[in-house]
């Protein structure tokens, strides 16, 4: 009985404010698809986009905007396409977003993505930062 209380004490916590660690998620997703967008860029001199779609909750990696040309995950060896989690809302100012062989956005301008809890509105919202001119994502 006791080993199952603690059992339940630890798990419990996993499984109650699930849509907390979906936000969170699909912030840590989203920040680090860019930055592997930037550094891929500037490693092969090329132009790099990270297309978001909001609607489907995907995001995808590619030398064109569209990412007919995919970049390749490390991970797994096949096209980056990452899904989001679907309790989040999800808001792109610029989309597709790209970055070019010195690691600045194309266009090149402030881009901002913010992540909104859907299930729990009072969380607060989460803000990505693209910088113009240092491609900086914060």
């Amino acid at each position: 009985m006791v080993i199952a209380g603690i059992i339940a004490s630890i798990a419990a916590p996993r499984f109650i404010g699930v849509d907390a660690f979906d936000a969170r998620g699909s912030y840590g997703t989203l920040v680090s698809a860019l930055r592997y967008a930037q550094k891929t860029a500037i490693a092969q001199r090329r132009n790099v986009y990270a297309n978001v779609n909001a609607s489907t909750h995907t995001l995808c990696l590619g030398y064109a905007s569209n990412c007919s040309s995919a970049v390749i995950d490390p991970a797994t060896q096949t096209a980056y396409s990452k899904t989001l989690s679907n309790n989040v809302i999800i808001t792109a100012s610029t989309t597709p977003i790209g970055f070019d062989g010195l690691g600045r956005p194309v266009p090149n301008a402030v881009a901002t993505f913010t992540i909104q809890n859907a299930v729990v509105p009072s969380e607060s919202t989460r803000t990505i930062t693209v910088e113009a001119e240092t491609g900086y994502v914060h």
